[in-house]
């Protein structure tokens, strides 16, 4: 969302981003004015006591298109997203009182929020001004506060408008999407979507990432989402990835955070590690990237044109994964599928040497880059912002 909330601010508008305390930090860092609302939540600890929520880590691939076509999905997968649903319910309501406050004294003519941060919708219906929803550039719109990602509203989400005795809100004045058409599922009404502008958060380009590298660098990150969420869990997948990766004839690349690198312990001395250099300058210099699927991570590769191997272990990143593969720039493959592999480490290797062998790979992500581009910039979606607003 932070390009977005940079274009606003531009435009010469007044922009506050209310989130959660363990949130202030990374608003501040990005140049935006930060509002703390409710207290810390530890997501991993709260997805680990939901035994609705173990099987979110460990699956193999659901039926594709299925944000799209919920019908696919079966009782126990449906049971899953209400129970992801319930579980932003109670962050929304942890923030809510907060928030509504501030919002009262603060009176904004416009409410921007994340897709599944629900204290946006319903802070707006309080204050009856428009709602405008930022999908994350993972496909389709998974929308989880609905029953099965149907038409009728969760209880829990209609009891967030019942605190305040305000409408409930079931859909958007619009809604913003950063997921590339080639990506996407088809155009649906009232969503704009938006050219996809890499954040990957502030750093300091290192002096040695200038150089061309002799040979073809290749980038392995696992996102640091992934690894609060599993810690050591995470840490035998990439390190099974670095040394596929280490045994080719590249330049290996590992990026990663300082908590992460602790956990992977001794790799291979051939592979220089990057603590929190944001992607969007290292990626230029390399010919691939392996990671987990994040939406972040797959888009800022993808706005660069570079082919994709992911790895996946939960539906949104498996989506991530399965689309950009479809567009011919990448390959995808499942926790679950690399886990039943006679031998991991060997079928990483030989994924991601097809990337750099085969330059169909890397046509296909050109093409992936340029349909980014021609995608309306987020100073233009100000513009059709404004306009919402005023209406």
């Amino acid at each position: 969302m932070v390009p977005l909330e940079w274009a606003a601010r531009a435009a010469g508008h007044e922009v506050r981003v209310a989130s959660a305390p363990s949130l202030v930090e990374a608003i501040t860092a990005s140049g935006l004015p930060a509002v703390s609302v409710g207290s810390a939540v530890d997501l991993g600890r709260e997805a680990r006591r939901s035994r609705d929520l173990v099987a979110w880590h460990d699956h193999d691939r659901w039926p594709a298109g299925w944000p799209v076509q919920p019908e696919l999905l079966d009782e126990k997968r449906l049971g899953l997203l209400a129970a992801l649903g319930r579980r932003q319910f109670a962050l929304a309501g942890n923030m809510l009182d907060d928030l509504v406050a501030f919002a009262r004294d603060w009176r904004p003519d416009l409410v921007v929020h994340d897709a599944v941060s629900y204290a946006g919708p319903v802070v707006a219906s309080v204050l009856g001004v428009p709602n405008i929803s930022h999908l994350w550039g993972s496909p389709g719109l998974q929308r989880l506060e609905m029953k099965g990602l149907g038409d009728e509203p969760q209880d829990g989400y209609v009891q967030l408008y019942e605190r305040f005795g305000a409408p409930v809100r079931t859909w958007p004045q619009a809604w913003v999407d950063p997921c590339p058409p080639l990506m996407g599922f088809g155009a649906v009404e009232s969503v704009r979507t938006m050219q996809y502008v890499p954040y990957n958060g502030p750093g300091a380009m290192p002096d040695r990432l200038l150089d061309r590298p002799r040979r073809p660098r290749v980038c392995v990150t696992w996102g640091a989402t992934t690894a609060r969420l599993l810690g050591a869990e995470m840490a035998d997948l990439l390190r099974q990835a670095v040394e596929a990766v280490a045994a080719l004839p590249v330049e290996v690349v590992l990026t990663t955070t300082a908590d992460q690198r602790e956990l992977l312990d001794d790799l291979p001395p051939s592979v220089r590690t990057e603590v929190s250099v944001p992607l969007h300058m290292l990626l230029p210099t390399c010919t691939a990237v392996v990671h987990h699927g994040g939406a972040g991570t797959t888009l800022t590769a993808a706005r660069l044109g570079l082919p994709q191997l992911t790895v996946t272990r939960r539906p949104e990143p498996t989506l991530n994964g399965e689309r950009q593969a479809s567009t011919g720039a990448g390959i995808h493959l499942t926790y679950g599928e690399l886990s039943r592999a006679a031998d991991p480490v060997k079928e990483i290797r030989e994924q991601v040497a097809r990337l750099l062998d085969d330059p169909s790979y890397r046509d296909a992500a050109l093409r992936l880059a340029d349909d980014m581009r021609r995608v309306p910039p987020p100073a233009e979606i100000v513009t059709a912002l404004e306009g919402v607003a005023r209406r």
